[in-house]
């Protein structure tokens, strides 16, 4: 046997599935497949032995940086991507954790403690769902919940983005999914047609929730414990901590003042403090102080999982 037949979704069009817009209808564009449409299609050879090799790496990760080499190889001839964000849990009350892996500079799990994209999520969630629980393919320009004005890594990194990939796995059993976000600065298809894409998603998406399944989560709820306790990074107030996040969001003064209730006066005063105590002179090196200092405490959060983890095993 050198082929692997995968069951292509229901709703794949003969012609190829359009690219919806983010804010269109509910599974808007997406149709059943005409009757004359093949219902399975097989792999070469070559895709046959990528796979396989996926599945047997996947049966050795351990940890993050497993998941982060084993997403940059084999996986990338099948779904290229430069940032894959996954959600687990219950989406109907929100108990949600999140994980974050790309190569990209400055974009890691941890830079969600201090800046977060629940609502791109959110968003993303409801797409699928709409769609039936199947795959759904979107042009990243017309996405919404992006923060546009937000300069953290993450976003800017979102925003530069060309195409984006939403499917996950229902678990039957407890109700509660797994959503994958992946994201490309390309295309998807890498030249391919989009039925022989669709053909390895499904058995591609179950491996990559199955390696998510196989790490702990990062520990984005103690990272923004530790944020707010008295000896947060930087030694500022919880009020300062909220205008210089502001700030990295790239809010004014006076949008800042709008959104705590407080004056323009007061919001100056707290931006000249911030500025004293993280040695900065202007916005952008404020912003790019608490940016560092986030991430070096959520790297060693990250580390003193990992060996908890460990020890535990």
């Amino acid at each position: 046997m050198n082929t692997i037949q995968a069951k292509l979704p229901r709703w794949v069009l003969s012609q190829g599935v359009p690219l919806v817009p983010w804010s269109s209808g509910a599974a808007r564009g997406l149709k059943p497949v005409p009757g004359g449409a093949p219902k399975d299609f097989g792999l070469t050879a070559e895709e046959s032995s990528r796979f396989l090799r996926i599945v047997a790496e996947c049966g050795r990760i351990r940890s993050h940086y497993d998941v982060y080499r084993w997403l940059g190889d084999e996986v990338q001839y099948f779904l290229p991507h430069d940032i894959l964000l996954s959600a687990w849990g219950d989406f109907q009350t929100w108990d949600v954790q999140l994980d974050l892996t790309s190569g990209l500079p400055g974009v890691r799990t941890g830079q969600l403690a201090h800046c977060r994209v629940e609502s791109f999520v959110r968003q993303a969630y409801g797409r699928w769902v709409d769609a039936g629980w199947q795959p759904v393919l979107l042009k990243a320009a017309d996405t919404e919940a992006l923060q546009p004005a937000c300069h953290c890594p993450v976003h800017t990194a979102l925003r530069s983005m060309r195409s984006v990939l939403v499917h996950g796995m229902h678990d039957q059993r407890s109700g509660r999914d797994s959503l994958f976000v992946a994201l490309s600065c390309g295309s998807f298809t890498k030249g391919r047609s989009l039925v022989r894409f669709l053909a390895a998603l499904e058995p591609l998406v179950s491996q990559i929730d199955a390696a998510f399944r196989k790490i702990p989560a990062f520990p984005l709820a103690d990272a923004r414990l530790a944020l707010d306790d008295g000896s947060n990074v930087l030694d500022l107030s919880a009020r300062e901590r909220e205008v210089l996040e502001a700030v990295c969001r790239g809010r004014t003064n006076l949008e800042i003042a709008a959104a705590l209730r407080i004056s323009p006066f007061t919001v100056k005063n707290h931006v000249q403090r911030i500025f004293r105590k993280v040695g900065a002179t202007n916005r952008t090196q404020a912003a790019a102080r608490y940016a560092e200092a986030v991430r070096q405490t959520t790297l060693s959060l990250a580390k003193r999982s990992g060996v908890a983890a460990q020890q535990s095993a």
